[in-house]
């Protein structure tokens, strides 16, 4: 065999070895029968959706391939997060997949779980409700986590279709009595945005706001821009609470105190406050109810009941009175305390008495 009939052979045997190594047909099954328009084999396909890991309710957008989501990113144009998530919201994607999440509805009989159809779950649910309307009236209750204002309104028309009202909102991070707080003080009934990337000086009385506090992405960012060097010049954040938190271990300087002793601290710097001629503009009904309550908490006698020294107590009001746009959060850590409403409500006055114009307070942006 001479050589170029060699190079023919082998160059026919390459091609025959080329082609058999060709890719086949694609013969994958997805589990949708009728995909959406806007899916494309092999192409991701986002859509905008809110977070609902806690009540915050960031904007996220969820990567799909082939119907399924696969990745969960912030919304950039969101005005809450503006493209970040936390940890928790990373997290998300795993209750869609967990395999040991709840797939159907369970019923418990003998006291054992078993699996029902959606159908018998509905009337079995439908069954037990209309025997308790007949009972009488409010015999049934509803229990749900925090939802949107649309799925709210339906569980209400829902119980009042038998004769019932609710439902009964359960949230692990409650804020009640801050809500309460401000109701008493403000008037407002609802949680409102506080505008922290614009002070000078941020006081938290135990407000974990980069934890899980109102909205900890939200606050994160704009703790960023109030703590950051700008004009030359960095705001400073003291933190009280009676232990050391992840927000707490970011301040300045932490204030340690008595467990649920906050509103004695707060009522002491509302009492120097007003002696050094804070909130002047105030109704003098409201100046004068604020100087009657906080007068008892001198230096000494916050020291008696909350152990933070008298010269600490004192670093505390020099910053504060110093601060040309001072913002103080209430309460975190005492959220379930017996004296939490009196120190959400000591804060909001402290908040008026040293901010009477509440330019840091966001009334028509709540949370």
């Amino acid at each position: 065999m001479d050589r170029r009939t060699f190079l023919k052979i082998a160059g026919v045997s390459g091609l025959s070895f080329a082609a058999s190594c060709t890719s086949q047909p694609e013969k994958t099954l997805y589990s949708l029968v009728q995909a959406p328009d806007d899916m494309v084999t092999g192409k991701a396909t986002w859509y905008a959706s809110t977070c609902r890991e806690c009540p915050a309710g960031c904007g996220v957008l969820a990567k799909n391939r082939e119907g399924r989501t696969i990745k969960v990113e912030g919304n950039p144009l969101h005005p809450i997060n503006r493209g970040r998530l936390c940890m928790r919201g990373q997290a998300a994607l795993q209750g869609i997949y967990n395999p040991d999440r709840i797939k159907t509805p369970l019923l418990k009989e003998a006291g054992k779980w078993r699996p029902v159809t959606y159908a018998e779950a509905e009337a079995i649910l439908q069954a037990k409700a209309e025997a308790a309307m007949r009972n009488g009236n409010g015999r049934v209750r509803m229990l749900t986590e925090v939802v949107g204002e649309s799925l709210l309104n339906l569980a209400r028309q829902s119980l009042e279709n038998w004769d019932s009202k609710g439902p009964v909102i359960f949230e692990p991070f409650g804020y009640e009595a801050l809500k309460e707080a401000n109701s008493q003080v403000f008037g407002l009934d609802g949680l409102p945005s506080y505008k922290m990337d614009e002070a000078d000086f941020l006081i938290s009385f135990g407000a974990d706001f980069l934890e899980t506090w109102l909205s900890p992405v939200e606050y994160a960012r704009k703790f960023k821009d109030m703590h950051g060097l700008r004009w030359q010049n960095k705001s400073l954040y003291f933190h009280v609470s009676p232990y050391q938190s992840l927000t707490g271990a970011n301040a300045d300087f932490w204030f340690s105190c008595n467990p649920d002793s906050e509103h004695f601290i707060a009522l002491g710097l509302l009492r120097e406050g007003i002696r050094h001629g804070n909130g002047r503009s105030l109704p003098d009904k409201l100046r004068t109810a604020i100087e009657t309550v906080s007068s008892p908490y001198t230096r000494e006698k916050v020291f008696e009941l909350s152990s933070l020294p008298p010269e600490l107590f004192d670093k505390l009001y020099i910053h504060l009175q110093l601060a040309r746009k001072p913002l103080i959060l209430g309460t975190g850590t005492s959220a379930t305390g017996a004296n939490c409403l009196q120190a959400n409500i000591a804060v909001n006055l402290l908040n008026l008495v040293f901010d009477p114009d509440l330019e840091r307070i966001d009334f028509s942006n709540r949370h």
